[in-house]
């Protein structure tokens, strides 16, 4: 079916993307160790990050999918085809002008967002030098994000998955070549970022003219449909821009502590993990679905995928969540801990870890309601909702890091996801367009009852094979193997006991989302 492969497509090419991007980290991790180049050089890579995620995955894309399928299907391809090229243009002028600023600004810039590192100049020095050469990426990913919208807007879903694969290819040889000179590596590393944005953009460029989409540079002129696209932009822009600054606060605190932003950034890496291959994948996959049910004022199937996606969710995150809370030291010493990648850092990355896997739950969630609010036109909701979640998070990071250090930094983010997760849920409540199904509600606490009895399991095994997970990789990776298997398998038979999931219920929902899901015909 349509949708399950749209799904599929999405999940594996984000998999191996996550697996690339684990094992760029680990060449990171086992190349600089704890020498501080690994800190400057994420420091500079949240600068592009900032805008990537501002301007192409957040306000733009959530903007531009409903309003492209609805003048593709109401005003025929050609002039989607305009209004695409009008975009593109007015976000290449943009973006070019921002680069500009930024390159010229770049000591100034990191004196704000770094300025614990002032303590050590030679950090401070190559977080600058390595800001100019990641930051250009930003040009070439968002002008690649836009193509990438069009393509999802059509169910056309692996280019634009397929595209980050390249960027963790260009950092791991990065990494790789120079791996004997730690400097030379990083500076490396960082120009690599750029020239992957570049294969980026070429590769879902050709792919919209490969399927009859092409995207054309025009002239930029203020019409009713961009008007309101920037009209929808404006509050993304402002929600988006309150996580970032969240990010960026969280940053600016963790420059104080040495290594504490790699040890955040590893263990976000891992985190992160799940949250791509289920929250992204269904927010992906869902925003062009909801798009046309909506349209279409069907708000039964809309509703019914709604329950169906949160149900299915909770199936992946609870488990997972409640894995990497109890088993995070030993997945962290199997997959970093080589060459200069300490224990005490393993250690480290593992408490953090810890911390952050309880807030996933939480952003899966985000994602999935979040295209029901974009999907009606409402970009305003999340951004209040962000707006609250970031200034939660920055009193929790100011009164937390003071008695946790940067493992305050982590529990504040996380309770500050929450936060933006509930208030979501309160104002779809109130705005009656979330209503929890009979199905829904009888299935959450059993897979609440399901995780608990698996990390019961997770918490004895690992409590037994700890010693397994030191000095050697083969046997922590054996280990860390028939930990998870184990806590696997008591997870599915539980769940078969409490019959809180079936193949059968999984089938039906998938046959329901078909007819909104087949490819559009261009």
């Amino acid at each position: 079916m349509a949708f399950f492969r749209s799904l599929s497509t999405v999940t594996g090419l984000t998999l191996l993307s996550r697996l690339l991007g684990y094992a760029r980290d680990v060449f990171i991790g086992s190349t600089f160790g704890d020498s501080g180049v690994s800190d400057a050089f994420f420091v500079a890579l949240r600068l592009p990050n900032v805008f990537r995620r501002l301007f192409a995955e957040g306000a733009l894309n959530s903007s531009f999918v409903p309003i492209f399928t609805e003048v593709y299907e109401k005003e025929g391809k050609d002039k989607a085809l305009r209004f695409v090229g009008l975009v593109f243009s007015t976000l290449a002028v943009i973006l070019l002008l921002l680069v500009g600023i930024f390159e010229c600004g770049m000591p100034w810039v990191m004196s704000i967002i770094a300025m614990g590192f002032k303590s050590d100049m030679d950090k401070f020095n190559l977080a600058i030098n390595f800001g100019y050469l990641t930051f250009p990426y930003i040009f070439f990913i968002a002008l690649a994000s836009l193509c990438a919208g069009v393509l999802n807007s059509l169910n056309r879903f692996f280019a634009a998955t397929a595209a980050p694969i390249i960027l963790n290819l260009f950092a791991i040889l990065a990494v790789v070549f120079y791996s004997t000179h730690i400097i030379q590596a990083g500076y490396a590393l960082s120009l690599s970022i750029s020239l992957a944005g570049i294969v980026q953009f070429l590769w879902v460029f050709a792919a919209c003219w490969r399927a009859n989409v092409p995207v054309r540079v025009t002239r930029i002129q203020m019409t009713p449909k961009l008007k309101l696209l920037l009209k929808r932009m404006l509050p993304g822009i402002a929600g988006g821009g309150v996580y970032q600054f969240n990010l960026l606060i969280s940053d600016m605190i963790a420059s104080f502590v040495p290594m504490a932003i790699s040890y955040l950034s590893y263990a976000d890496r891992i985190n992160q993990f799940p949250l791509s291959l289920i929250g992204i994948a269904m927010g992906t996959v869902l925003l062009p679905i909801f798009s046309r049910q909506v349209q279409g004022n069907r708000h039964e199937e809309a509703a019914y995928m709604q329950n169906r996606a949160l149900q299915f969710s909770f199936v992946l995150t609870l488990p997972a969540s409640t894995a990497l809370a109890i088993i995070s030291l030993p997945i962290i010493v199997t997959l970093f801990e080589h060459n200069k990648f300490t224990h005490e850092m393993s250690i480290n990355v593992a408490q953090v870890l810890s911390i952050l896997s309880f807030a996933l739950p939480a952003n899966v969630v985000v994602k999935i309601l979040s295209a029901s609010f974009f999907a009606n036109g409402d970009t305003r909701s999340p951004v209040k909702a962000a707006i609250v979640s970031m200034i939660s998070n920055i009193v929790f990071n100011i009164l937390l890091f003071q008695m946790l250090s940067y493992l305050g930094i982590a529990l504040a983010s996380t309770l500050s996801s929450w936060i933006n997760m509930t208030l979501l849920f309160y104002w779809l409540k109130k705005k009656e367009r979330l209503h929890f199904d009979d199905r829904l509600k009888k299935t959450f606490p059993l897979l609440c009852l399901a995780s608990t009895g698996m990390g019961i399991f997770l918490w004895e095994a690992s409590t037994i094979l700890l010693p397994y997970f030191s000095g050697h990789f083969l046997r922590s990776l054996m280990s860390l193997t028939l930990l998870i298997s184990g806590g696997l398998v008591i997870y599915l038979l539980l769940l078969k006991l409490t019959k809180a999931f079936t193949y059968k219920e999984f089938s039906q929902a998938m046959h329901r989302a078909q007819k909104d899901s087949e490819v559009i015909k261009i």
